[in-house]
């Protein structure tokens, strides 16, 4: 009968202690969850926006100092044709110092188109062609270029039976910087929507 109590007594231990063992899983399985989830959360990657791309800025706005522009009875000039686009025509002025004297140019100076009397036609430069001014140095015989694009489609205002402006003959050249000018043929007909003329600024050539 004792051993008996002894055995019962035995196996209620052993069941309590496994009760006891059974619990810890339970919660070191919470703990883990829980840890587990934290370190999900602090391993999430983070975003930002991209950078905005760099603009683009033009040339200089103010001329740098020019020890000796050139002036027009220091150059020659000529307009070379380059590629046509479709209602458009682009060709480049070149300009050339026929002193001994090495001269500067710096900006788009201006031109006038001229009739086959020179009389003044409608003339509307806009300086909005690439490249933008950089100072030029010419030695003498050296050369510079702007480039030159015209419509030869009327504008709504011009006549469209026949020619949409009388047809220019040459252009008077100012250099950048003076009153003074020298003329050009021009040997490219009518230039449309009122003597629209786009242009660069000298570069060298």
């Amino acid at each position: 009968m004792a051993r008996h109590d002894r055995l019962c007594a035995i196996a209620v231990l052993a069941t309590v202690l496994l009760s006891g063992c059974g619990a810890r899983p339970t919660a070191a399985g919470d703990s883990s969850t829980s840890l587990t989830s934290t370190t999900t959360e602090s391993a999430a990657p983070t975003t930002s926006s991209p950078s905005p791309p760099p603009r683009f800025t033009g040339g200089a706005s103010t001329p740098p100092a020019q020890d000796n522009r050139c002036t027009a009875a220091m150059l020659t000039g000529s307009v070379e044709p380059k590629d046509a686009d479709a209602g458009s025509r682009r060709a480049t002025l070149v300009v050339r110092n026929k002193s001994q004297q090495v001269c500067t140019l710096w900006g788009y100076g201006r031109l006038d188109l001229l009739d086959v009397e020179k009389n003044s036609l409608p003339t509307n430069a806009e300086r909005n062609l690439n490249p933008v001014p950089t100072l030029v140095r010419l030695r003498p015989d050296a050369a510079a270029a702007k480039i030159l694009r015209w419509s030869v489609v009327a504008a709504e205002d011009e006549p469209t039976d026949g020619q949409c402006q009388p047809a220019a003959s040459s252009i008077k050249v100012s250099p950048p910087d003076e009153e003074a000018s020298f003329e050009v043929d021009f040997e490219f007909g009518p230039v449309c929507d009122h003597g629209r003329l786009d242009t660069s600024a000298y570069y060298p050539r």
